[in-house]
């Protein structure tokens, strides 16, 4: 039972830092590439996250289910990660701006954070109670929080590996979540599996934990993940025709098609046009 919490603590901070990466590059494909909204989505994930950990944390130490509340927290991080991705794709049409206009710097300061809120504070909460699953199998409270940390970091590193070599050359935003969800769902599973017979709660967890694991496995493997992607791909280019879409280690590639013109767009920011319309004015 000890070797599933440390999986579980590294499934955590795994998943923690491709969530972090995954929202990130979303937002910088929104704000147009710039780099001084890095800053501004770092800030709010680092402060939100230990919001969660210290007020939201205090919240969860006071419940006995300690299994249980890792679990329901899990489920609630990654249904607000997905509303995350989602919203952050519709961002520009419910603000009203255009494709290839940027935006401002109070819309970008409120907008990440309102989106940011939920997921980050949720897996801040996530650490406090790693550490209190840990407790439950481990007599030494004194250097409890620091080798959760140290799983937790663990788990990072290999997140952000995973994260560069395969996740964002290979897989879309909602593919990515998809088996990020599938991983810690059936980690989730795991942990609770043993307690099966003790109550109803219990039970009434696994049910669920049952469904969205068959649910995450079926986004996957039905390629429903897919279909949510093209589906928010084309309501965040409000329906223009797209020719290409595609991720990489450097950044987000979109090529728009309208009567004949093709825009390649980086990030967001529209940066060559084929072929060039008016010759005569691009030369002055």
């Amino acid at each position: 039972m000890k070797k599933r919490v440390y999986i579980a603590i590294l499934a955590m901070g795994f998943s923690g830092l491709v969530a972090e990466i995954l929202l990130l590059r979303e937002f910088l494909i929104v704000f147009s590439g710039n780099e001084f909204s890095i800053g501004i989505i770092l800030a709010h994930w680092l402060i939100l996250e230990a919001c969660g950990a210290f007020f939201l944390g205090r919240m969860v130490e006071k419940f006995k289910h300690r299994l249980e509340t890792f679990t329901i927290i899990t489920i609630l991080f990654f249904i607000s990660l997905f509303i995350a991705i989602f919203l952050i794709r519709i961002l520009k049409g419910a603000l009203g701006v255009s494709i290839g206009e940027s935006i401002g710097f109070l819309p970008m300061f409120y907008s990440s954070f309102l989106i940011l809120l939920p997921a980050s504070i949720l897996h801040g909460a996530l650490f406090t109670s790693s550490c209190q699953i840990y407790s439950m199998f481990s007599s030494q409270e004194a250097s409890l929080a620091g080798r959760v940390y140290a799983y937790e970091t663990v788990g990072t590193l290999i997140g952000g590996i995973v994260c560069t070599f395969l996740f964002i050359p290979y897989l879309n935003a909602f593919q990515t979540f998809s088996w990020l969800a599938l991983l810690n769902f059936i980690v989730c599973l795991a942990l609770l599996a043993p307690y099966w017979k003790t109550g109803l709660v219990q039970k009434t967890i696994l049910v669920i934990l049952s469904g969205l694991v068959f649910f995450s496995g079926y986004l996957v493997l039905a390629g429903q993940a897919d279909r949510l992607h093209r589906d928010s791909i084309k309501a965040q280019w409000k329906n223009l025709n797209i020719v290409h879409y595609q991720n990489s280690q450097y950044g987000n590639i979109c090529v728009i098609e309208t009567e004949g013109q093709y825009t390649f767009f980086q990030d967001g920011i529209p940066g060559i046009i084929t072929p060039i319309p008016d010759i005569p004015f691009v030369e002055e």
